[in-house]
């Protein structure tokens, strides 16, 4: 399976979600996070990544035997989720979200994207100009 390089990863997505949790990470928010690690996989993308805080700084990595845990969906439902526009706990119990390996972890993860979701502002930074706002662009996708 061919993957993008990290380095575009980290540009792309890590740099925007460090400065968004930066408030909560020097709160000690993240704590739970911190030299442990979390798969995060969606359904139709053919590779999944792995988020760790380690200090002050979330890094991204390739899974491997480090996670403890792994979160996942459809991209419609992670995309919802991440971005406020849908309850995590409903979309968990639709089976539209999974966990496994440590669910205390993959729940915390959770949770801390339901109080403090994603700006939409980020969505540009993410996702290719010209797409339609999120709520539109979700219908899109399948499950």
């Amino acid at each position: 399976m061919l993957r993008p390089p990290l380095l575009l990863l980290t540009h792309t997505l890590l740099l925007p979600l460090q400065r968004h949790f930066a408030p909560m990470i020097a709160r000690g928010e993240l704590a739970f996070l911190q030299d442990r690690s979390i798969e995060l996989s969606m359904r139709g993308v053919p590779w999944s990544v792995a988020l760790t805080l380690v200090g002050e700084q979330l890094q991204l990595h390739w899974p491997d035997d480090r996670c403890q845990a792994k979160f996942g969906g459809s991209v419609k439902a992670i995309a919802l989720m991440a971005f406020g526009q849908a309850d995590g706990d409903a979309l968990f119990f639709q089976r539209q979200l999974t966990m496994e390996g440590d669910t205390a972890l993959a729940l915390e993860v959770k949770g801390l994207l339901g109080r403090y979701p994603l700006p939409l502002n980020l969505l540009p930074l993410l996702l290719p100009k010209g797409l339609p706002p999120l709520p539109t662009l979700a219908k899109s996708f399948p499950g």
